[in-house]
């Protein structure tokens, strides 16, 4: 029985988020062509993430709805050393999302009932207040994760991942002090800096923070996608001082995105029991996503980040985080539906994946 049916689950789907007469009231009217109105695609009525339920970020309700996967936006950009635009990246993808079904026939699976999907809004930003906001970022992931959902975290600047890591490390030493926490690092850039001009906690220092972390270990940890000018040497010494791989661009070029991410993936999770998934939109060629605060040349196609997100999907990951995304800057909007067709992809190999192996999520 679908969890939407069971009368014993307080996760419910309002097909298409529509209210009143013209509601469509079949339990699985998100799945197919509609037959009272035209849908998302002309009204996308209350908007939230594919069309998911919108639940409060508190554990006890993502636990009552048994939800499985979280979709929670962080539109955070004042931790950027370059242009703003990031605060409208949660935004962006739900209104993509608004074009799309839940159904992948790639998978032949509803993403909404296979992972009880549920929205749990925004994180409140204390404009001017980094720390406090970076505080409210980890306490909304915790709320999910102790919810036992996997979460879905869309940014805002790449400083998200700060907060973001620590809330997966600080919940996996509540359940498992011994336990070990790998982080992968996709993006254009190293984003080493110990700090910028003395501030610790920008979109330049995701790693080195997490690398802090008591159950991190460097040997659990590697980039991929890095490329260009903006990557100073203290950014690559951080790296290799500490033996942890990159994986620049033109290796990605020369043995392909399967490789180089079954390398980086079979290290995250060599010996660790959570993983934290840092994925920078700008890792993407600017020919394919125009939409990110720093869009540089000669990085992966469309094609390769589905690929790789298909991947992912195939070893899962407990924080997926996509930052950087600035659809203000893309007015043909394709950045933020490619953003969302990562996420669709993901969940839908790993829907796959999990069935092959008569698993539950």
């Amino acid at each position: 029985m679908s969890s939407s049916q069971d009368n014993n689950n307080l996760w419910t789907l309002v097909p298409h988020q529509h209210q009143g007469p013209h509601r469509e009231t079949a339990i699985d009217a998100h799945t197919k062509s509609p037959s009272k109105h035209n849908g998302p695609f002309k009204s996308e009525g209350i908007l939230t993430f594919m069309g998911a339920p919108y639940c409060p970020p508190d554990r006890d309700e993502v636990r009552k709805r048994a939800a499985k996967i979280c979709f929670l936006g962080a539109p955070w950009d004042l931790g950027t050393i370059v242009r703003t635009g990031t605060s409208s990246g949660p935004h962006g993808i739900r209104e993509a999302s608004a074009q799309y079904f839940s159904y992948m026939f790639e998978y032949d699976v509803d993403l909404l009932t296979f992972f009880n999907v549920v929205d749990c809004g925004d994180v409140p930003i204390v404009p001017g207040n980094n720390a406090l906001s970076q505080q409210y970022i980890c306490d909304y992931v915790t709320e999910c994760l102790e919810g036992g959902a996997k979460v879905i975290l869309v940014g805002g600047d790449h400083s998200v991942p700060i907060p973001g890591a620590r809330a997966l490390s600080q919940h996996l030493q509540r359940h498992d002090p011994q336990g070990r926490m790998g982080y992968l690092h996709v993006d254009c850039h190293l984003d080493a800096a110990v700090d910028w001009a003395g501030i610790e906690i920008t979109n330049a220092s995701g790693p080195t923070e997490t690398f802090k972390l008591a159950n991190v270990h460097p040997e659990n940890m590697a980039h991929m996608g890095s490329r260009n000018g903006l990557n100073p040497k203290d950014w690559m010494d951080f790296w290799v001082d500490n033996n942890m791989p990159i994986y620049p661009m033109s290796e990605v070029v020369e043995r392909g995105v399967e490789a180089c991410g079954r390398d980086i993936l079979d290290r995250a999770w060599n010996g660790t029991d959570a993983v934290y998934l840092s994925w920078d939109t700008d890792s993407i060629d600017c020919s394919c996503m125009p939409g990110t605060s720093c869009p540089e040349s000669y990085g992966l196609t469309a094609r390769e980040a589905l690929a790789f997100a298909r991947l992912v999907g195939q070893y899962g990951v407990d924080v997926l985080e996509l930052a950087e995304l600035s659809p203000v800057f893309d007015i043909s909007k394709m950045s933020a539906k490619l953003a969302c067709n990562l996420v669709y992809h993901y969940l839908g190999s790993r829907a796959k994946t999990m069935r092959e192996n008569n698993q539950l999520p």
